[in-house]
C-alpha cells in the first residue's frame, strides 16, 4: 500500500486501514462486553434517582403536613391559654370580691362588737 501526503505529513495508508479495522473490532468487543453492563448501571442509578426524588417529595409532603399540624396545635394552645388566663382573672375577681366582702363583714362585726362592749362597759359604769 502506498503512503500518500496529506497537509503536508507522510500518511501510510496499510497503517491506516489496520487502525481502523483494530478501533472496529475494539468498539464490538466494548459493545459486546462494556456498553450492556455500563447501560445496565446507568439504568439502576437512574432508577435509585428516581426513587430518591419520590421519597424526598413524599417526605416533603409529610412536613408539610406536620408543619400544618403542629400550627394547628400551636394555635389551639394559644387559643386555650388566653381561654384561661381569662377564666383565671375572672376567678381572681370574684376572689378579690369575695375577700373585700368578707373584709367589710369582719369590720361590721368587729365595730358591732365594740359598740357592744362599750355600751356594756357604760352600763356597768352607770349601774355600779
Amino acid at each position: 500500500m502506498g503512503d500518500i501526503t496529506l497537509f503536508g505529513l507522510p500518511i501510510s495508508l496499510g497503517t491506516m486501514i489496520y487502525q481502523a479495522l483494530i478501533f472496529t473490532v475494539l468498539v464490538f468487543i466494548l459493545k459486546k462486553l462494556v456498553i450492556k453492563k455500563l447501560v445496565g448501571v446507568m439504568d439502576s442509578r437512574k432508577l435509585h434517582i428516581e426513587n430518591q426524588l419520590q421519597l424526598t417529595e413524599q417526605y416533603k409532603q409529610d412536613a408539610e403536613k406536620n408543619w400544618e399540624l403542629s400550627t394547628e396545635v400551636l394555635n389551639q394552645a394559644r387559643k386555650d391559654a388566653r381561654e384561661i388566663i381569662k377564666h383565671s382573672e375572672y376567678e381572681a375577681k370574684l376572689i378579690i370580691s369575695d375577700a373585700k366582702m368578707q373584709a367589710k363583714e369582719i369590720l361590721k362585726e368587729a365595730k358591732e362588737e365594740l359598740f357592744r362592749s362599750r355600751s356594756f362597759v357604760h352600763k356597768d359604769s352607770k349601774g355600779a
